[in-house]
């Protein structure tokens, strides 16, 4: 009996032990299968985060900003990439390029129509190949200057740029920005508030997904928060992760010569046009697709506030960029930052009188010149008795960056006509620049198009000559 109870008592130590080997052979493989599904998570984290950094990584060498020496040495710098953010004064700089590109016959990466040359469908990634081919597109397919709006993508754009291009772009406060985009787009439909209440509803609730529509998506697949962030690169996934948003900064930051700040617009200028060995004369800019202050909202401490906590990685990206602009400024020196606006803004005051500018009320002026199809954006009106050349230059002053955009379409298109003729994407675009046609009754009541040619040209126009 002593040794039937030895043997079950053994036998109940082995199943126990068999038991406890089972349990911790179980809980191996479940620590086995978590750490998996942890390096996996990590994994697909780190490509995420490599995937991101790529979109805006892409310069061999980093990138620090650094003034041209002046006096006989400076040589004006003729290759531009200009990465234009939504509402952030862009159009008033991309005005200032294209009429340097346009007296200096430089050549523009410009979009087949509209003012993107990427597609939200396909991500908002350059049309590289499109670019290329294009009937405006030099025989190398470089562009010497690259300034309309397209997500950064820093790999793409040197494919289709020199390599020496200098690199800018311009920030502004965060707050302003999504309260500008928001008014200019009529966003209240995609959010399903007016503004007021949209503030409203960011500021008391926590759950922003829950109570407000759209929060977190984009309209038109380009335009929501964060909006800096999104031009630049960044996703909206990324912008929640520290880590990410840090390096992404540091890419950034070695990836642009200089980045300006839409406050600080006449010390931009004046950095700039160090940067690139222009004039005062290039660099005059009148205010383009500016609202006028009737139609601009107020905005408390208390909204900037909640829209800078809505827009915490546009906040993050402004700061650091805003401290680099102080410290471009100290090393350029704070006296002669002074002067050099001074003489700026003098010559933008000469230019004003000279060409007889002044912001339009009526919107059937002969001589009105718009900044964009809305009448919430302020408008010039222009007066002047001078030369060709000079009338020209005013024009070019106030004419808006659309309108700039289809002139240099024909210029090039012009240019390289031969190319364009074998291109086979589709010339719907010169429909809408060609001269409208004036029609009369002739005696039999027949309409007949008017054909006005001037006294000293009595030759046949050339109907496929660009305007």
């Amino acid at each position: 009996m002593g040794r039937r109870k030895e043997g079950k008592v053994v036998r109940k130590k082995d199943g126990g032990g068999g038991t406890t080997t089972s349990l911790m052979l179980r809980l191996l493989m479940l620590l086995c299968v978590v750490s998996s599904m942890a390096l996996v998570l990590q994994l697909n984290l780190t490509n995420q985060h490599n995937l991101m950094l790529r979109n805006i990584q892409g310069a061999e060498e980093p990138r620090a900003w650094a003034a041209q020496p002046a006096g006989p040495t400076c040589r004006p710098r003729r290759h531009l990439v200009f990465l234009k953010t939504h509402k952030c004064g862009s159009s008033t700089l991309q005005s200032v390029f294209l009429r340097y590109a346009a007296v200096n016959n430089l050549s523009v990466a410009l979009p087949y129509s509209g003012v993107y040359l990427d597609g939200a469908g396909s991500g908002q990634s350059l049309r590289v190949k499109e670019l290329k081919e294009s009937p405006f597109a030099p025989p190398s397919g470089k562009y010497h200057l690259l300034v309309h709006h397209t997500r950064l993508n820093v790999r793409a754009m040197q494919q289709v740029t020199y390599n020496d291009s200098v690199w800018v772009t311009v920030l502004r406060e965060p707050s302003a920005v999504f309260e500008s985009m928001f008014h200019y787009y009529h966003l209240h439909k995609f959010f399903g508030a007016t503004f007021d209440h949209l503030v409203w509803k960011l500021g008391a609730h926590d759950g922003v997904k829950m109570w407000l529509k759209n929060a977190n998506s984009r309209y038109q697949g380009r335009l929501g928060r964060n909006q800096m962030s999104f031009d630049l690169g960044l996703d909206d996934l990324d912008t929640h992760m520290d880590s990410v948003m840090r390096d992404a900064i540091k890419i950034l930051d070695d990836t642009f010569h200089l980045v300006m700040i839409a406050e600080r617009m006449d010390e931009s200028l004046v950095l700039l046009k160090h940067l690139l060995c222009w004039g005062d004369e290039d660099v005059v800019a009148m205010a383009h697709n500016v609202r006028k202050d009737l139609y601009r909202s107020y905005l408390s401490e208390q909204t900037v506030a909640t829209l800078e906590h809505f827009n915490a990685a546009d906040v993050k990206l402004y700061s650091y960029f805003k401290e680099k602009f102080d410290k471009h400024v100290e090393a350029f020196g704070r006296g002669r930052m002074e002067r050099e606006v001074a003489s700026l803004r003098a010559k933008r005051d000469k230019m004003w009188k000279q060409c007889g500018l002044r912001e339009s009320r009526s919107s059937s002026s002969k001589h009105r010149q718009t900044s964009g199809k809305d009448h919430h954006v302020i408008a010039y009106q222009m007066h002047v008795n001078g030369s060709s050349r000079q009338r020209k230059y005013c024009q070019d002053l106030i004419r808006p960056t659309p309108e700039l955009t289809q002139m240099l379409r024909w210029k090039q298109y012009a240019r390289y006509h031969q190319r364009g003729a074998r291109s086979t994407l589709n010339l719907s675009w010169s429909q809408t620049f060609k001269r409208k046609k004036i029609k009369r009754k002739s005696r039999k009541g027949v309409v007949l198009p008017v054909r006005r040619v001037h006294r000293s040209d009595r030759r046949p126009a050339n109907r496929h000559r660009p305007q």
